[in-house]
């Protein structure tokens, strides 16, 4: 077998390796180089968010996103107390909050549109890699009149709350089992270490499937609503499976008594996620703002991501009591927010701040971009003991002109 050259293996995933018997899955490889507590790309808070960073993400442009973002986030929390929901304060959770900086626009951005609302409100961050938590406790500190805490899904099931979750970009970056279709067979995808004169590299290997990927591709049809695998596909046709996601559904299910979920994300209709053209799957590995197919190469120190499926994200939310609102792209959604009237307030700025001008221009636009990030998709999803609980979900009506 051919080995990448540029596929080597780091010392710290070698020890790994051959304690597992010098092959892992894919799920676990990704799980390693992203979350590992101490060489992880996430965990060790080596990921760099922004313009100069690895990626760039909607809230890292600017705060325009979040002041968009809060227009819903507001409604929902007008509608909720309008509901006379039982509960002496409201919860603004974000999951995966990266930088902190979408949470703290966000609370900006309410106190702008209803300071009543704020005294009302708490924000809690849920992170489990302390690199990204110590960053973001630098950026959330100066937060006024907002109580802000850190918890996990599992302490928030305890105590479950009321109010609205936001995963902006966080199921993208779940590790993911990939399969290969071979010989009209179906193969775990692995990661096998190789010594080649005393180095380590790292290569793809198959491996059995499990019980669980069994049960998927029983369970495709009713899932994915296409024929799975699709006809015409090529000997080695590769795709994904968010294995994760039921599970955070689930666990999620148990946190949220009243109010609204949204998740943005990059996500496909399953007839173009699994489709024979897509030989390779949705895989991208990420790093200076370069996107590489090359998934091996310098482990841990790249982000990886791959696109959700929207027919099997809602089926997952569905079976475990959610009840879905609607999607939109992301384009979409932040036109039925006022985006154009935000383009518009710009020739009414002093020309002396053209710079400015052109640069908050140049990142709105990004925002809805066909080709970026105008193509994530907003999902809402909404949970509630009350049959009067009404949630006017804005962005999927008709654009503001």
């Amino acid at each position: 077998m051919m080995i990448d050259p540029t596929a080597r293996c780091p010392k710290w995933l070698i020890g790994h390796m051959i304690e597992r018997g010098g092959s892992i899955s894919f799920y676990e490889y990704m799980d390693l180089v992203l979350n590992d507590p101490g060489n992880g790309f996430y965990s060790t808070g080596r990921l760099k968010i922004g313009k100069d960073g690895d990626f760039c993400t909607s809230p890292s442009l600017s705060n325009d996103f979040a002041r968009l973002l809060a227009v819903q986030v507001a409604e929902w929390f007008l509608n909720l107390e309008k509901g006379r929901i039982d509960t002496d304060l409201f919860s603004l959770v974000e999951i995966g909050p990266g930088e902190g900086s979408l949470s703290r626009d966000l609370i900006d951005a309410i106190y702008e549109i209803a300071p009543a609302l704020i005294s009302k409100i708490e924000l809690v961050l849920v992170e489990l890699n302390v690199g990204m938590r110590e960053r973001q406790e630098k950026v959330v500190e100066n937060i006024k009149g907002v109580n802000c805490r850190w918890s996990n899904l599992d302490e928030l099931s305890l105590k479950p709350v009321t109010g609205v979750i936001i995963a902006n970009e966080v199921l993208d970056a779940f590790p993911v089992e990939r399969l290969v279709f071979r010989d009209k067979k179906v193969f775990r995808q692995g990661v096998s270490l190789r010594k080649i004169d005393d180095k380590y590299f790292l290569s793809f290997v198959d491996l059995k499937i499990t019980t669980a990927i069994s049960q998927f591709l029983n369970d495709s049809k009713s899932l994915l609503k296409v024929e799975f695998p699709p006809k015409d596909i090529c000997n080695e046709w590769v795709t994904e499976w968010h294995c994760d996601v039921p599970i955070w559904f689930r666990k999620l299910s148990k946190v949220l008594i009243n109010g609204s979920l949204l998740v943005v994300d990059y996500a496909l209709e399953s007839k173009r996620y699994y489709n024979a053209m897509r030989k390779s799957g949705t895989l991208i590995s990420y790093k200076n703002q370069e996107a590489n197919t090359n998934l091996l190469k310098d482990a841990g120190f790249c982000d990886l991501t791959a696109h959700l499926c929207i027919e099997s994200t809602v089926y997952y939310a569905i079976t475990n009591g959610w009840k879905f609102m609607g999607e939109a792209r992301q384009g979409q959604a932040l036109l039925a927010l006022g985006l154009s009237k935000f383009l518009y307030s710009l020739q009414n700025m002093n020309n002396n701040d053209l710079s400015t001008v052109l640069d908050r221009r140049e990142s709105l636009l990004r925002l809805v971009d066909p080709m970026g990030l105008g193509e994530f998709r907003w999902l809402a999803f909404q949970k509630g003991n009350s049959k009067d609980l009404i949630l006017r979900n804005r962005f999927l009506e008709e654009p503001i002109s």
